[in-house]
């Protein structure tokens, strides 16, 4: 009987080894490769496809107009629309995996900063993947890029040339000029009815 039962077991084990094998869960860093490479060539739908259905995507700092936090699919797609509108294309590196946690260095590039003279801004990337899901990921743009970045975005100052814009006297001068003019049609408004009456 002992025998019979260990013959068994060992079968049972050896049956559901091969499904125990299969059915572990994708490398996370196959996983974020595989999304970087669809957003990458634009595709947005193959991108969406390897998140979560209620993953959060944070941007730090956040983009004009919207507040850098996109909850859920539907909010992502239109980020991600942004981004590939952009010809955005994100390069990853030195990823390090810390359990469910997938930390690396991203070089970020997209039409806008390129038309500042910028070719890409650099910021930290931490994501969590999750049964081959991104279930959140955040980017922070370096104190460096962004520096760079709100330095071009700023308007050049006129230098100054040693005087002030306007000489005092001739600011005097327009003020009692319009006065004056003001005052000489006022005068003829009231010469006009005069007559008229």
């Amino acid at each position: 009987m002992k025998a019979r039962l260990f013959v068994v077991t060992v079968s049972v084990v050896l049956l559901a080894l091969p499904v125990a094998l299969y059915a572990q869960e994708p490398d996370p860093v196959s996983t974020i490769n595989a999304w970087v490479e669809a957003l990458n060539a634009g595709d947005i739908d193959s991108a969406l496809s390897y998140l979560a259905d209620d993953a959060v995507v944070q941007i730090v700092p956040a983009a004009p107009g919207t507040s850098g936090i996109f909850t859920g699919k539907g909010e992502v797609r239109g980020w991600y629309e942004t981004i590939v509108g952009q010809h955005g294309v994100t390069a990853l590196s030195d990823c390090q995996v810390d359990g469910e946690t997938v930390t690396c260095v991203n070089n970020y590039a997209e039409d806008s900063f390129r038309s500042l003279g910028i070719d890409f801004v650099v910021g930290e990337w931490v994501a969590v993947v999750r049964e081959g899901k991104l279930q959140s990921y955040t980017f922070t743009m370096s104190d460096e890029s962004l520096a760079a970045l709100m330095a071009a975005m700023t308007p050049p100052v006129m230098p100054e040339t040693g005087g002030s814009a306007c000489p005092t006297s001739a600011v005097v001068a327009i003020l009692g000029g319009l006065i004056g003019i003001s005052g000489l049609g006022l005068g003829m408004l009231q010469w006009h009815r005069r007559q008229a009456s």
